[in-house]
């Protein structure tokens, strides 16, 4: 046998709440909640307040792999340069200049050779090799002995 969706009644309980103001940022109502657990107004204001915060976390990162792509695409160019080929590092100021974020990398690691930390982004490590002159080695961390 069929039920019809119509004809079932959802049910209420006979409890009452205080009035309580909706939890929704920008909504300023005042509602009656029909259970001890609601929060806000309405079954919309619920689904936008949790859609609006998994947005502001998928922008978050967003941004990460965005600043860590275009570190890994600066790191690629210094390396394939003319003067890293030649010299076998590259400054802060070139690295700065062609707006490498220091701030931004997956993860540390300790180089075993030299003892000294290096940044990862992706599968290039930037490892500072002489802190006085700031110049810095690009190694691709598949040859990097760890």
């Amino acid at each position: 046998m069929k039920r019809n969706k119509n004809l079932i009644k959802r049910r209420e309980s006979n409890r009452r709440y205080p009035l309580r103001k909706c939890k929704k940022p920008d909504c300023q109502e005042y509602f009656v909640p029909s259970d001890s657990r609601q929060i806000y107004c309405g079954e919309q204001h619920r689904i936008d307040f949790n859609n609006d915060k998994r947005k502001l976390k998928e922008a978050i990162n967003i941004f990460f792999l965005k600043t860590v792509k275009s570190n890994r695409a600066i790191l690629n160019k210094i390396k394939s340069s003319n003067f890293y080929k030649e010299n076998g590092y590259s400054t802060k100021f070139l690295l700065d200049h062609e707006g490498y974020d220091f701030s931004t990398y997956h993860r540390i690691i300790i180089n075993k050779k030299t003892g000294r930390e290096a940044h990862v982004c992706y599968d290039y490590a930037l490892e500072l090799i002489d802190a006085k002159e700031e110049f810095f080695s690009i190694n691709n961390t598949l040859d990097y002995e760890l």
